[in-house]
């Protein structure tokens, strides 16, 4: 550890959650160090319901120098802001020398904390640095420098100021700058925490999307490489009310319960989602469809081969399974290269023609029903081109009528997109902020959510956290 403490501003406008931000930073260093909080807004009763283990922690926080034995000559600060002078008067023709300045009870108390708590480091939180400031009327500058040179200098403590609003004109007095702001994007609201400075570190990434859902911080990085389909046996969700699972739990939710017989889905991808993820999304609904014995026709996005698309699922779906239950359509200029049984040879002249539903349920006869038609536009258009809408249509009205699924996914080159968008009963958004890939709905209207990768009993390893 440092010899010398270090300090941080935290600002940002109301509401973006600096007081919650602030609370959790003492409660994951309750191990290491002292922690003295002081509020100057918010009620001591009002923490106490949010954070129960905060009392303690403000209760000692005037402890200090009556049990000490050692002064620590170090308020130089503190007594240029008390504004300490020394007078003479006469008593009685003799003379005592008393000390006139203005009573400065909180700021006091906390020095006494700190001194008190020495040799060991202590952490010390204002919230706000501007209020306090106000409230003995000073400069919000001078109380932050005194303090800095007081506290974090000479004591070596360490500090977090917390600044009511998002002016960057103090940021030069801190070790290291924090800002929280609260934006919108595509009319939904979202978090960011941004890093602005800190002195002798390398900022990698500066920005990061949070939530305070639960009444907590919880940020969220780059969206890594994940195996969120282990290689274990997946376990499959059950239908609910009717309803057919995506093989994410979070997504069901967020499609109202799940995908429902009969029904067209759009799922748009942004620029820039990595291709782990779409490749995520599209095992997640097959494996979860083969795993209730139902029948899938797969058109992967991103003109994958079929063996690697089966690739992706057979380390977690019994291979024979998968070849009885999903058909990937290959053009019969290719259909040399392949003679595996889950391969559909089509001439990939007239998709009306290839997507022929009677071809469909002849190829897939040992299936249960509902059927997953799955198609990645990007690799539709580039085999029937721009007029691919025209040529589906027949098909989209069958999977209607058969009361089976089709979701379609696009990207941002697709030219389908718009048409397919007014057809759908369920259009999902998926972009990405900076390093997080997040999802929302168009139809439903949903908030953001933030996309992680977490153990799950059933389903792809995927957590949706909702952006509040």
């Amino acid at each position: 550890m440092n010899p010398g403490g270090h300090s941080l501003i935290l600002r940002g406008n109301a509401g973006t959650g600096k007081t919650t931000f602030a609370l959790q930073i003492m409660e994951d260093l309750s191990d290491l160090e002292r922690s003295y909080y002081v509020s100057t807004r918010v009620s001591d009763a009002s923490l106490f319901i949010q954070f129960p283990w905060l009392e303690k922690r403000m209760s000692n926080r005037g402890m200090g120098m009556e049990d000490k034995d050692t002064e620590w000559p170090h308020r130089v600060g503190l007594n240029n802001l008390k504004g300490y002078e020394e007078s003479s008067i006469g008593i009685n023709s003799g003379e005592m020398s008393i000390s006139i300045g203005r009573e400065l009870k909180d700021i006091e108390a906390l020095y006494d904390a700190v001194e008190a708590n020495l040799p060991k480091r202590s952490l010390v939180v204002i919230d706000s640095i501007d209020a306090m400031a106000e409230k003995y009327e000073m400069s919000t500058t001078k109380l932050i420098n005194t303090m800095q040179k007081d506290i974090v200098e000479q004591y070596g403590a360490n500090a977090l100021f917390v600044l009511e609003n998002a002016d960057s004109q103090l940021d030069y007095l801190g070790d290291g700058v924090v800002k929280l702001a609260l934006n919108e994007y595509q009319r939904r609201r979202i978090r960011e925490i941004e890093i602005l400075k800190l002195r002798g570190c390398e900022i990698y990434q500066p920005k990061y999307l949070y939530t305070l859902k639960g009444g907590r911080i919880m940020s969220f990085g780059q969206n890594g490489l994940s195996t969120a389909i282990t290689p274990k046996q997946w376990s499959p969700i059950k239908d609910v009310d009717g309803r057919v699972s995506s093989g994410i739990v979070d997504l069901d939710r967020l499609l109202g319960g799940g995908l429902e017989r009969g029904s067209i889905i759009l799922i748009e991808l942004g620029e820039g989602i990595s291709t782990s993820f779409t490749r995520i999304l599209e095992a997640s609904l097959v494996s979860n469809f083969i795993s209730m014995g139902r029948g899938v026709l797969w058109v992967p996005i991103r003109k994958a081969s079929a063996e690697a698309a089966r690739a992706q699922i057979v380390n977690v779906i019994d291979n024979v399974d998968f070849d009885r239950l999903v058909r990937i359509p290959v053009s019969a200029n290719q259909s040399g290269m392949y003679e595996a049984k889950h391969v559909m040879v089509v001439e990939g002249s007239d998709a009306s023609a290839d997507l022929s539903w009677k071809t469909i349920e002849y190829s897939l006869q040992e299936a249960e029903t509902p059927i997953l038609s799955l198609v990645g536009f990007d690799t539709m258009e580039s085999i029937y081109g721009s007029d691919l809408m025209d040529q589906i249509m027949g098909h989209l009205a069958l999977v209607k009528a058969n009361r089976s699924i089709f979701v379609g996914i696009t990207s941002p080159s697709a030219r389908s997109t718009e048409r397919l968008a007014d057809l759908a009963n369920l259009h999902i958004k998926i972009d990405r902020i900076g390093g997080t890939i997040i999802i929302y709905g168009e139809e439903p209207f949903t908030e953001c959510n933030a996309i992680t990768y977490d153990e799950r009993e059933r389903g792809a390893c995927v957590t949706l956290t909702q952006i509040v």
